[in-house]
């Protein structure tokens, strides 16, 4: 499983780390399965970008209502850092189970912090905004073929639908437009990556 450790104690955090990968897991800073917070407050920043992911809060010792706010804010699972390893693994595989078996729906894309509803035709990333029918396409077109490089010319005949021969810069706006809407940094893209003298290419 990748795991992001975000714990702001140094030690609590080596000591985390440490069974995490004795257990065999991988650390991961962008693309995690489940992550470990200290305070609510991180749990719920996490929550808002990442509705589906685990998320684990490792509190202070004996701090039993940090541990309620966490919960309340959306986290997984708390305990405070007196925790047994023993019992910090069986935590780990019960918050995991939990997030696989809420994954999300099919049209429904979780990448980078952002949540891309093709359904619904929106993007949330702190507020939602409404995305055209054209990037609902791009997206779908995209994200079917991840790390895959898209050409402008595939992206006109099978999105626009015209020859594919036609005038590409249509293609470069659309694609500009629809990271404005996605991106973290639309200047440093990572979800829609251009890939020189080729195209467009998925996370």
């Amino acid at each position: 499983m990748k795991i992001r450790v975000d714990v702001s104690n140094k030690q609590l955090t080596a000591e985390i780390l440490e069974l995490l990968t004795r257990a065999g897991h991988t650390l991961e800073r962008t693309e995690w399965d489940l992550a470990f917070v200290g305070t609510p407050e991180a749990a719920a920043a996490l929550r808002r970008e990442h509705p589906i992911r685990a998320i684990i809060v490792v509190t202070k010792i004996g701090d039993v209502a940090a541990r309620v706010r966490a919960l309340e804010a959306g986290a997984d699972d708390a305990f405070d850092a007196s925790f047994a390893p023993s019992q910090m693994m069986a935590r780990v595989g019960s918050a995991a189970r939990r997030a696989a078996l809420t994954s999300p729906p099919a049209d429904q894309i979780a990448i980078d912090g952002c949540t891309i509803d093709l359904s619904a035709s929106t993007a949330t990333r702190a507020v939602t905004v409404p995305l055209t029918t054209r990037e609902v396409e791009i997206v779908r077109w995209l994200s079917s073929r991840p790390g895959q490089v898209v050409s402008r010319a595939e992206l006109l005949q099978h999105v626009w639908r015209v020859a594919a021969g036609s005038e590409t810069r249509a293609v470069d706006l659309a694609i500009a437009a629809l990271r404005g809407k996605l991106e973290r940094e639309p200047g440093k893209p990572a979800i829609i990556v251009s890939v020189r003298g080729a195209g467009y290419r998925w996370g």
